[in-house]
């Protein structure tokens, strides 16, 4: 396939560990976001973070940063709208910020349960459910997302359950790899990073 422009989401509020900008914290001694931009750079076109704040610490990497323009405060959609009205590729890859070990092969295994479904946008379900915000869509449906966010919509598993998505299983990457939410999680995920374990459980 061709490398997609891929999006880091990067605009939560964090507010289950105290309000801080996640992905620009020190994760076993490297800030979380530069783990996430190691594992996709290899694989993305053009690389954009989506982030409300702190947009000058993520510029410092050489990247593109946008904000959720109109649809500010609307949750993570509004992160994908503003990155699928940025992107340029036909399909775009959109990851979370405060994923600290994703599968080298995350682009390719969602557009293989693309194509083997006939789907138009396909998630991670990493074996416990899904993730939604770790997806890969086409940036055709920038104008159905923003009618849908007009409309009162907000949230991303209904929104791509509209459009059939299709589930890439991930059941052997841990479920720790794919977003840290609590202090707990944090913990952990430092934990089996510091000693270099990768899809362990």
């Amino acid at each position: 396939m061709t490398r997609p422009d891929t999006v880091i989401l990067c605009g939560g509020a964090g507010a289950r560990l105290g309000g801080i900008d996640k992905p620009l914290q020190a994760l076993a001694g490297r800030p979380l976001f530069e783990r996430v931009l190691e594992r996709i750079a290899a694989h993305a076109g053009e690389i954009i973070v989506s982030a409300n704040r702190n947009a000058a610490d993520y510029a410092a990497y050489g990247l593109r940063v946008i904000d959720d323009g109109r649809h500010a405060g609307r949750g993570p959609l509004a992160g994908i709208a503003a990155g699928l009205a940025a992107a340029t590729t036909d399909d775009v890859l959109f990851v979370p910020g405060d994923a600290p070990l994703l599968p080298d092969d995350l682009a390719i295994r969602l557009d293989d349960a693309r194509r083997r479904s006939g789907a138009g946008i396909a998630h991670v379900d990493d074996g416990h459910g899904p993730q939604p915000l770790c997806c890969l869509l086409p940036r055709a449906l920038l104008g159905d997302l923003e009618r849908y966010l007009d409309g009162g919509g907000s949230t991303p598993r209904e929104w791509q359950a509209g459009h059939g998505a299709v589930a890439a299983r991930f059941a052997e990457w841990p479920r720790w790899c794919w977003s840290i939410n609590t202090p707990e999680e944090w913990q952990n995920a430092e934990l089996r990073l510091a000693d270099n374990l990768t899809i362990t459980e």
